[in-house]
């Protein structure tokens, strides 16, 4: 495949590209689909490294997200490369620069950008399609969060920057202070990231997750102690006796996104602590929680959803300065035709090289 021309007027001139499209449930193909030619303001990306995701797993099981298109639908969304086209009216980037991109990017006019809650946007545009030998990035991401990839980056860090922004989002959203001891349930990827940044903040964090490798990785995140993951009351008082007084945390974080665990993650918040629902549950699940406890203990409980232009910054500038080992979140490159099975594992994030 050729690098795609900026004028893409003839038939003659029209590209193909290899790309992932889902078209259902469990139903990820690998098909020829043409290049995408850019508009005003928008950016084609070749992609160096786009990244797997547990959204991208949940997506792959139930066959759609509320901000995907219909299937057939383009698949992937966290990925960096060069620019290899652009649009009219685009001063930044040029063909050729190196960039990272966040998958999405909010009006800043609206309601909720109008009061700093740019996550919350009315019209965010959102970015699908990494999985692929090029990606057509709209010209508001272009002109929000796109950003220059540092030349002392590892492309396959830039490329998770996305759900970086989205643990540095939720710990924006946390009034957790230094010297809180904050409990995350979960020793995912988003568990790793949640630990790291606020161990930054000061916080003694307590891992709970049943596998021993998550948990050894945990403490090289800069968490104080591990524990098994509590599944039921019986272990969240287990988890609570370990805390300062047997009160329980003063914050939790759950990062499974099951409604099992969000009830457990209430049960092991202090009276008057806090509770953050980070993880995102499948598409129409409900959660049963008790009013006594909500009640009469003043738990304070808050969601945390996505990113913002600043997160992205910072996340940026995290993996470029930062002693803390991303890198053993990522695992081996593999190809386009690996990305269904590789979603099927869990642990690690998975470099993916259309080309």
């Amino acid at each position: 495949m050729g690098i795609l021309s900026v004028v893409a007027d003839a038939a003659d001139s029209v590209g193909w590209m290899r790309a992932l499209i889902l078209h259902g449930p469990g139903d990820l193909r690998l098909e020829e689909v043409v290049d995408p030619p850019p508009g005003p303001g928008e950016v084609v990306l070749q992609v160096e490294y786009a990244m797997t995701c547990g959204t991208d797993a949940k997506i792959l099981r139930n066959g759609c997200h509320p901000a995907l298109p219909d299937p057939p639908a383009p698949f992937g969304h966290e990925a960096t490369g060069h620019v290899v086209a652009v649009g009219t009216g685009v001063a930044w980037p040029a063909v050729g620069d190196a960039v990272v991109v966040a998958n999405s990017a909010p009006c800043g006019t609206c309601f909720f950008c109008g009061r700093d809650r740019p996550s919350l946007c009315e019209s965010l545009v959102y970015l699908w399609g990494t999985f692929a030998e090029r990606v057509l990035v709209p010209a508001r991401i272009v002109a929000v969060n796109m950003l220059p990839r540092p030349a002392a980056l590892d492309p396959r860090l830039a490329a998770m920057i996305e759900p970086l922004a989205c643990a540095i989002r939720g710990v924006q959203r946390s009034q957790a202070a230094a010297g809180d001891t904050v409990v995350i349930v979960g020793g995912g990827v988003q568990g790793q990231f949640l630990t790291a940044c606020l161990s930054r903040r000061g916080c003694e964090v307590v891992v709970c997750d049943p596998h021993p490798n998550r948990r050894e990785r945990a403490m090289r995140f800069g968490a104080t102690r591990t524990l098994d993951a509590p599944r039921d009351d019986a272990g969240a008082r287990v988890v609570r006796a370990q805390t300062p007084g047997g009160r329980g945390a003063d914050v939790v974080f759950e990062a499974v996104g099951r409604p099992e665990t969000w009830q457990v993650a209430v049960a092991l918040a202090r009276s008057g602590g806090e509770v953050n629902l980070y993880g995102g549950c499948p598409p129409g699940s409900t959660v049963t929680l008790p009013t006594e406890a909500l009640h009469y203990n003043e738990l304070r409980l808050q969601g945390s959803y996505h990113h913002t232009p600043q997160a992205v910054r910072e996340a940026l500038a995290l993996l470029v300065d930062s002693a803390v080992p991303f890198a053993e979140l990522v695992g081996e490159p593999v190809g386009l035709e690996e990305v269904a099975a590789v979603l099927a594992e869990s642990g690690v994030k998975r470099p993916v090289v259309p080309i």
